[in-house]
């Protein structure tokens, strides 16, 4: 197989697409910022060159020059005026305005970073938050939490490497073009064996860039594994399987050290590898400008100058060049994570349904899948506005599903769902939403204050609006507490008891003023006194709002006006399910 084969060739290729979606998202997304930093590079990169410029005259007035006749003659004769000490502070004065310039560059390119990296995580994060709801119940929360933080400030530290490069690579055709006036032979030749050391280490970066997506992949497992282990500590310490969990903890770990080290001694070889072939380079490029071209002192030390620049440069170039590729994979990763969730993002928001009289279900079908097992099937009912109805079933029986499908949080597969006679479908089922309320069996609080979760339900909520919901729930202990509204309440809620947080998201859930209103089995796990409170409240709004109760005990069920009784899809006869 060729050196340059088609199998060989795949990663470069891999590499190159990669780098041309990072490239034209940054220019795209930063617009004329990019342009500000790349112009800034640019002056930068002449100044630089400039002063390599200055070198040759200041040699000829130390007489290194020899008999050969000036290069640059206005530069010599401006030399030979002010004298040594003139062009030697004109060449400070020169370095320190290019310092001064790159300074301004490195501060721009920094804003350039952040805003980069603000505009990334704003996309994914905005390209979650609108996805359907059937595919967002596969997506795994800790890839999630580790794309939006650590993933996408590596994005933005790869723009920096990007701008860096961009402003090494300005400066490498203005110092060429200082060597090709002294000597377009040596030019030649040195250009040719840099190209050489180029196609050397080709092996070497694709090997460099095939260990980065791994250690990038790697880095992903070990952070889901890490949230699946915290998540599930209690259900660890009870099962005593901390041991069993470590293991696999530590291998995850041990995996992610063992690319870590691959991937860095990769890189360190590519280093070592360009760092001996660019000093073979220099050394050969002096022997044969003394010895073949015979050139003066003076050009062979300004042009040495010039390619010990530029191959500083080239090895910058490189180093900044791995550090893209090491990101590319995670850039590519979230790059496809935006364009997937994209594709299934919700219709935009209409107009919600004015519900005054019913909720009717028509034959109602869904399943997950296309070609999976039905969750729910063959579904009629009416809920009147204003009435009770309890959802019944065994486990299994699409009670949930039944809820999400009323919520609008998804589309029937099968028959309808009509609101007044109005398909609850497309921009009308997402904007149905705003008018439905949501309490589960274990209600999630955010960590904050008691005030700030009940909020979420209605931002311009007043301070008697608050509590006159937290008293239609049956929550006046946060009457009780030091810090009232303000009690922060823990880590999901974690602070307060089960039947608390249970009554302050039925607080949040009345506070909306919902036209539905859906408790799914949230009784279920509460004593019985704690439940009664609950069904009282419930019992106090009824006319006032319409409520849906997915129940198992028979409280809750007594509460009901009218019943749904599901089944297994698989366990059905031909008859529909009981309304009744």
């Amino acid at each position: 197989m060729g050196f340059f084969s088609r199998k060989s060739l795949q990663p470069l290729r891999t590499i190159t697409r990669q780098t041309g979606f990072l490239w034209r998202d940054i220019v795209a997304t930063s617009g004329p910022r990019f342009w500000q930093v790349a112009l800034l590079a640019s002056v930068a990169a002449l100044v630089q060159g400039g002063g390599l410029l200055l070198l040759h005259p200041i040699l000829q007035i130390l007489g290194l020059a020899g008999s050969a006749p000036p290069r640059f003659p206005v530069l010599g004769a401006l030399g030979q005026a002010v004298g040594l000490g003139g062009a030697l502070a004109f060449y400070v004065a020169l370095i320190t305005a290019s310092g001064a310039l790159i300074y301004a560059q490195t501060m721009a390119a920094l804003h350039l970073v952040i805003a980069y990296g603000d505009t990334l995580r704003n996309r994914l994060y905005h390209a979650i938050m609108a996805v359907e709801w059937d595919v967002a119940t596969n997506l795994r929360p800790a890839t999630l939490a580790q794309s939006l933080t650590r993933e996408v400030s590596q994005c933005g530290w790869a723009v920096q490497q990007a701008v860096q490069l961009f402003a090494t690579v300005l400066q490498v055709p203005v110092l060429l073009a200082v060597a090709m006036v002294l000597s377009p032979l040596f030019t030649a030749i040195a250009c040719g064996l840099a190209a050489l050391v180029a196609v050397a280490l080709l092996p070497l970066n694709r090997r460099n860039y095939a260990l980065a997506a791994r250690f990038a992949g790697a880095n992903r497992a070990l952070h889901a594994e890490v949230a699946d282990e915290l998540a599930g500590l209690r259900i660890l310490k009870v099962l005593r399987a901390e041991t069993v969990r470590s293991a696999a903890f530590f291998q995850q770990v041990a995996s992610l050290r063992s690319r870590q080290i691959d991937q860095a001694r990769a890189s360190g070889l590519v280093g070592r590898a360009q760092t001996s072939l660019a000093a073979a380079v220099v050394a050969a490029a002096v022997w044969f400008g003394l010895e073949t071209l015979a050139l003066s002192l003076a050009d062979v030390l300004t042009l040495v100058l010039i390619f010990a620049r530029i191959l500083m440069l080239v090895q910058r170039l490189q180093d900044q060049g791995r550090q893209i590729i090491r990101v590319l994979p995670i850039f590519e990763t979230i790059r496809r994570q935006i364009e997937t969730y994209r594709a299934a993002t919700e219709p935009e928001a209409t107009e919600a349904p004015v519900f005054q009289q019913e909720i009717r279900l028509e034959n109602v079908g869904y399943r997950y899948m296309p070609t999976g097992l039905w969750a729910v099937r063959g579904t009629d009912a009416i809920i009147p506005v204003g009435s009770i109805t309890a959802v019944i079933g065994p486990s299994g029986a699409g009670k949930s599903t039944l809820a999400d499908l009323l919520m609008g949080l998804t589309e029937a597969r099968e028959g309808r769902i009509l609101i007044d006679g109005v398909p609850l479908t497309g921009g009308t089922r997402v904007a149905w939403r705003r008018r439905v309320a949501y309490v589960p069996q274990d209600p999630f609080l955010f960590h904050d204050s008691l005030r700030a979760n009940l909020l979420l339900a209605k931002p311009d909520a007043q301070e008697a609006d608050l509590w006159r919901a937290l008293d239609r729930a049956a929550a006046g202990f946060v009457r009780q507490l030091p810090e009232g509204l303000e009690t922060r309440v823990g880590e999901r809620g974690t602070r307060l008891s089960g039947g608390e947080r249970q009554r302050i998201a039925l607080a949040r859930a009345l506070l909306q003023e919902p036209d539905l209103l859906v408790m799914d089995e949230a009784t279920s796990a509460l004593d019985d006194e704690t439940e009664r409170q609950i069904l009282n409240a419930l019992a106090e709004a009824r006319g006032q709002v319409t409520m849906l109760v997915i129940a198992h005990r028979s409280a809750s069920i007594a509460l009901a006006d009218r019943q749904i009784t599901l089944t297994p899809p698989e366990s059905r006869s031909s008859s529909a399910p009981q309304d009744s």
